[in-house]
């Protein structure tokens, strides 16, 4: 129970003080260009990964189409 009540406590906490959670301080830095290659970064590389999971089910989702085409295709008499 009172490791439940200090983890709540703590999660309060960090969301009450966003500012005590950041992860460096080159990630803050004052100059907008360097704040925006930080941002963009970060986009670039949290969509990355959807990206590719969503290639990879395209792909998969096209073959067995073509796959399904060319049973359909052998199976019908001519």
């Amino acid at each position: 129970m009172r490791a439940a009540f200090v983890l709540a406590l703590t999660l309060a906490l960090v969301a009450l003080l966003p500012e005590a959670a950041w992860a460096c301080p080159v990630c803050f830095d004052s100059s907008d260009e360097n704040r925006q290659a930080f941002i963009a970064t970060t986009v670039f590389l949290s969509l990355l990964p959807l990206g590719m999971v969503a290639g990879a089910g395209l792909y998969v989702r096209k073959r067995a189409r073509d796959l399904s085409d060319e049973a359909s295709n052998s199976e019908s008499p001519d």
